[in-house]
């Protein structure tokens, strides 16, 4: 009966002990809250100009985005209509806590998917990525300002050398509903 008893006392504090050293899940923090700014669905419109990328025209779309389960990463669903025609895409955002920068990746019903880093100072967020088009590397920096909790403005320029940055689209978010 006393050997019993030990044996049993041995796996209760053995499991205690393990208990108590299991890691923690950590929790979101800033970062995945300021990606949180974006959940919602959002009416975007803006102005594209004639580029390698497409003719010029308006470009307007609904966004519905949401914070994924575990609250780390934005995951969000576009679609409307462009000068190329109509437009479909699932964007996904997160923060790389190594590297302690964002992380945009896009696919769409166009011919490339998107990847670029991107970082956010006093509301004010730039994604920088290099594409090849057409064999010339371009350089791509698209900037988003936070100019309320419902409303933001945008644009995207390219540049071929660093320095000079020609416009290719700007516009505005307005949030419909949270």
């Amino acid at each position: 009966m006393t050997k019993n008893l030990f044996v049993i006392g041995v796996v209760i504090a053995a499991a205690a002990a393990a208990s108590a050293q299991a890691p923690q899940m950590p929790a979101p923090g800033a970062a995945q809250k300021n990606l949180a700014y974006f959940e919602g669905t959002w009416k975007v419109e803006g102005t594209m100009q004639a580029s390698p990328f497409g003719p010029a025209g308006t470009i307007t779309s609904t966004e519905t985005c949401r914070m994924f389960e575990g609250g780390w990463h934005l995951v969000c669903d576009s679609q409307g209509t462009g000068p190329m025609g109509p437009m479909k895409a699932q964007t996904f955002m997160t923060y790389d806590r190594a590297a302690k920068q964002y992380r945009y990746f896009s696919v769409s019903n166009m011919p490339e998917a998107e990847m670029a880093t991107g970082d956010r100072q006093n509301g004010t967020w730039q994604w920088m990525t290099d594409v090849t088009l057409e064999g010339k590397k371009i350089q791509s920096r698209f900037i988003m300002n936070e100019q309320s909790p419902s409303s933001y403005t945008m644009k995207w320029e390219t540049s071929t050398d660093g320095k000079t940055w020609q416009p290719v689209f700007e516009g505005k978010g307005t949030k419909a509903s949270s």
